[in-house]
């Protein structure tokens, strides 16, 4: 299985070279994009999502709207080439090298990108931990010569250098000695590597700084969402982003001392007056506060195992370990292979997707205040998939929508509400926009009829979809329930028979389909989404909206019922 992918461009038009980092070795590989394109059924050899047949081409136009499958570029074209050597075979890859790392320098001026990039301060010490050999290394600068290389009581390595470009050189020697897959830091993203690979470049030469990646490619790249700095064939997994990402809960404060206190019981050195101070006046100490830095990183793996679901999920979903952090790029990746696993080409984007500034989101209920006797709580399920699921929601199942006449979101159209429409006003019509975005105005009784003709389902937004077949994302919430399922017997198996690390593995797996499952509504907003977009995305959050609301209203009748009830019997 894959560690790492980088691409560079071929020397023709969609063609590329794929460098391959797998548990077998290193490999590079030539890979030309392609596409499927609707034809007459004589001259098919596939099948689309709406059933088009299509045939297999290699040229095609951009903009070109029978393409099915073409739309990967070379930012995305590594999960195509992921898709096609590994299929649906989502078995993480097992020899990974993963080096944990954290810097210190000299202190200066705030941490902007601008002052990032000219990195003017001296790098003083770099730690790490390599966790496949379990060894513990700290090179630092001693300009004194009151340092010996030695190793410490706990068996880890200190090695002192004249020079900061010593230093350096040390660390790039262990990046081409070590060959690490992965690099793990705490605010590595946007401190430690950038701030790393712009002081040796611009006090050692580009060329030094490229020794960092086994190919000598390094990637700047512009400071936004993504890490500005990528070394080709290493990845970089910053356990701030991971934490903020996969912990689901909010902290009061994201410093490694907090988290390292709250959840590891491990607290950063102390010390007085600066860090500089430290490393002038107690360099001993100084060296322990970097070692206890990477220990912190290391505790908070253990146990929340961050590494190991990020495997997880990039294998789901075909993509790099430092793409887990776009959801979206995971449920494409996870719902194309399973496709084309099951003989149909997936769709392309949309060249004109649907928008919307705002839509509806989640439903939020505010109590008055007060004192109550009696309150209830109510917990429904996996909501939103459930929801996918039961109304067929999907981009090729979605026939129409009835569009909101007053544009107020509590006047939703489900079939209920049109129902109490033709009662009040047999006449009534309604505007309806149908595939092409197209409206017309229909009696409300014409529109009730159709549905219950055909079977269709209505969400709470007006939208329509078809149920004769399943949309392809309930097809999958149904397949990753199971899935989910079976992790959770195996995890509750192994435990009880003692098996701590199958047990542990089989909660991670468990753990990646929930996070799979919850997120996927997120993705169907996005507009770059091939399997949603954001009309389908309201259906979803207005409909949980109704549920809610009617589920409450149901709860709260029931209970005064019961409760007048035992009162009588109290009399």
């Amino acid at each position: 299985m894959y560690k790492n992918c980088y691409v560079t461009r071929g020397e023709e038009w969609n063609h590329y070279n794929i460098h391959l980092w797998t548990d077998e070795g290193y490999f590079l590989e030539e890979f030309q994009n392609y596409g499927y394109i609707e034809c007459h059924p004589e001259q098919s050899t596939h099948q689309g999502l709406k059933g088009e047949t299509l045939k297999k081409v290699h040229n095609w136009g951009r903009e070109d709207p029978r393409m099915h499958y073409s739309d990967h570029t070379k930012g995305n074209i590594h999960t195509k080439f992921l898709i096609d050597k590994y299929g649906n075979d989502d078995t993480p890859s097992v020899t990974h090298k993963e080096v944990f790392f954290d810097i210190e320098i000299e202190m200066g001026g705030a941490l902007t990108p601008e002052y990032i990039k000219s990195a003017p301060k001296p790098v003083t010490s770099i730690a790490w931990w390599d966790r496949q050999v379990d060894e513990w290394k700290i090179v630092i600068v001693d300009k004194e010569g009151k340092l010996e290389h030695t190793f410490d009581s706990q068996g880890r390595e200190v090695i002192p250098v004249p020079r900061e470009t010593d230093l350096l050189d040390k660390f790039v020697s262990m990046m081409e000695e070590v060959q690490p897959d992965i690099l793990v830091g705490y605010n590595s993203d946007y401190f430690d590597i950038p701030y790393l690979y712009y002081r040796i470049k611009n006090t050692m030469g580009k060329r030094t700084a490229s020794r960092m990646s086994p190919i000598n490619i390094i990637e700047e790249r512009h400071w936004s969402e993504d890490a500005p700095i990528r070394i080709a064939g290493v990845a970089s997994l910053d356990y701030i982003r991971l934490h903020k990402k996969y912990s689901f809960k909010d902290e009061p404060s994201y410093k490694l001392d907090s988290l390292g206190e709250k959840y590891v019981d491990q607290k950063k050195i102390e010390y007085e007056g600066s860090l500089d101070r430290l490393f002038a006046e107690d360099k001993e100490k100084f060296i322990e506060y970097n070692f206890v830095d990477v220990l912190i990183l290391k505790k908070l793996d253990e146990k929340f195992k961050y590494i190991e679901l990020t495997k997880n999920l990039a294998h789901k979903g075909k993509v790099l370990y430092e793409e887990v952090y776009q959801s979206s790029r995971i449920h494409d990746g996870a719902i194309s292979s399973w496709l084309i696993s099951e003989g149909i080409v997936p769709p392309n984007k949309d060249l004109n997707p649907l928008t919307k500034k705002n839509y509806a989101g989640g439903y939020l209920f505010c109590p008055k205040t007060g004192i109550y006797n009696y309150m209830f709580d109510e917990d429904l399920t996996s909501l939103y998939p459930s929801i996918i699921m039961s109304i067929n929601i999907g981009k090729e199942t979605y026939i129409g929508r009835i569009l909101d006449l007053f544009n107020d979101r509590n006047n939703r159209l489900g079939l209920n509400d049109l129902e109490d429409i033709i009662a009040k006003d047999p006449e009534k019509t309604l505007p309806f926009e149908n595939l092409q975005r197209k409206q017309q105005y229909m009696s409300v009784k014409d529109i009730v009829d159709k549905i219950k003709t055909h079977n269709l389902a209505v969400s709470a937004n007006g939208v329509i979809f078809r149920t004769d077949k399943k949309s392809v994302l309930a097809v999958i919430l149904d397949k990753w329930f199971d899935e989910r399922v079976i992790y959770k017997k195996a995890m509750k198996k192994a435990y009880q028979s003692g098996n701590k690390k199958e047990g542990e593995q089989n909660h991670l797996k468990q753990y990646t389909m929930k996070i799979l499952l919850n997120s996927l509504y997120g993705a169907t907003a996005l507009p770059n989404f091939r399997y949603g977009n954001v009309i389908l995305s309201e259906a979803i959050t207005l409909s949980g909206q109704r549920i809610i609301q009617e589920s409450a209203l149901f709860a709260n009748t029931h209970m005064n019922k019961v409760l007048r009830n035992e009162l009588k019997l109290e009399l």
